[in-house]
């Protein structure tokens, strides 16, 4: 393989890194209307469909240092000032992933403090119930004197 092509392949395979971090923000928009609707199941599918996005991006990561290794010092200068717009493009989707993920990690988060209320509030009443004795649970429905 020469350099030029070697040079392709890496520009091409950044583009397709870049096309991935754009299908794991529209999934993570999913998952913000999934996490807003309180539909679990939908949210847990969707973590599904992020994880094989992000390994498919891994993948895409381990093609590109291998490629890396192949080009000397100089080639990948030159790469480097070919490549500029897509790193930065790049990175401006991993801020916005991250910022997107720690959005959804607060909802959560909500959302779990939630159900600890209700739970707390379920849990008082318990022992408010308790507090009437058996008295009140062991008496019959209909009087005996009919």
């Amino acid at each position: 393989m020469d350099i030029k092509e070697t040079k392709y392949l890496i520009l091409n395979t950044m583009e397709k890194k870049e096309l991935c971090l754009e299908d794991l923000i529209k999934k993570i928009e999913e998952q913000k209307k999934a996490i807003e609707d309180k539909d679990e199941t939908l949210v847990l599918k969707i973590i599904g469909e992020k994880n094989k996005i992000i390994e498919t991006f891994h993948n895409f990561e381990d093609e590109l240092n291998s490629l890396q290794d192949l080009l000397s010092p100089g080639d990948i200068k030159d790469l480097a000032q070919k490549g500029k717009s897509l790193k930065i493009s790049l990175e401006k989707l991993l801020e916005t992933i991250v910022s997107m993920e720690e959005e959804c990690e607060n909802r959560i988060s909500l959302n779990m403090q939630e159900v600890e209320k209700k739970i707390f509030k379920l849990q008082e009443g318990k022992k408010i119930g308790k507090g009437y004795g058996r008295f009140l649970k062991n008496r019959p429905l209909f009087s005996r004197k009919v």
